[in-house]
């Protein structure tokens, strides 16, 4: 079969046929336009080409999917092995993609959602945001809170492991505090401009200068207690 690089577009009629090709797929539903969802989709199915296909269904035109997945939340991701569901999220942010995916490829543990967190993310709309050297400054240096950055790659191990620490703190800090992640393979400026020799590395900013320094995976308490420093 065709190797897709792009998330393909599909719907009640055709969707059966995506789901019954060799790879797992990673199914978005959705009824309104998300830019930073798109870019994340998008990104999912460039890095992870011949591995998952990543295909796209607009809720409004098919009810029948809707249906079918017992009416999620949206937007809504599943990920699914020979149609079989692996993992699912409701009201999901661009963290959640990355997450889904690595367990689908066996690159990571299985995500999990409560009511409550779903709920929560849905009012607060608090999650790690994909940062880019084009993006830094705006994003960072400009921002009216403090930044905490991790400096992180898809290879990365124990990137990996510090990931849902940092989902956790984006939610608990909301407000006071934004947690931004930087693929060091695909910004080299931003990881050069600040040596990330080793990762992961958490950066944390506030009023646009460099206020603390973690590198490794550190447990929570440890990432608090930069995050503290700066609250």
């Amino acid at each position: 079969m065709p190797v897709f690089d792009t998330p393909i577009t599909t719907d009640d009629q055709s969707l059966k046929k995506v789901l019954g090709q060799k790879l797992p797929v990673v199914l978005y539903l959705y009824d309104r336009p998300s830019p930073a969802l798109d870019d994340a989709f998008n990104r999912a199915a460039r890095e992870h080409a011949g591995q998952l296909l990543v295909t796209r269904v607009d809720t409004r035109n098919s009810p029948q999917t809707f249906a079918q997945y017992n009416r999620p939340q949206l937007p809504a991701l599943l990920t699914l092995d020979e149609g079989d569901i692996e993992s699912r999220a409701e009201n999901i942010r661009p963290a959640d993609v990355e997450e889904h995916v690595d367990f689908l490829l066996g690159m990571g543990p299985k995500p999990t959602q409560t009511a409550a967190q779903v709920q929560a993310k849905a009012a607060s709309g608090a999650a790690p945001v994909h940062i880019s050297d084009g993006t830094f400054d705006r994003d960072v240096l400009q921002s009216d809170v403090p930044v905490l950055v991790d400096f992180w790659a898809p290879w990365c191990g124990p990137c990996h492991m510090v990931a849902p620490v940092l989902d956790e703190l984006a939610q608990q800090y909301a407000g006071r505090l934004k947690v931004a992640k930087l693929n060091v393979d695909q910004n080299p400026g931003s990881a050069q401009r600040y040596q990330a020799m080793s990762i992961p590395m958490l950066l944390l900013f506030k009023n646009g200068q460099l206020a603390g320094k973690l590198v490794g995976a550190h447990p929570k308490p440890n990432i608090e207690q930069l995050i503290r420093q700066a609250l």
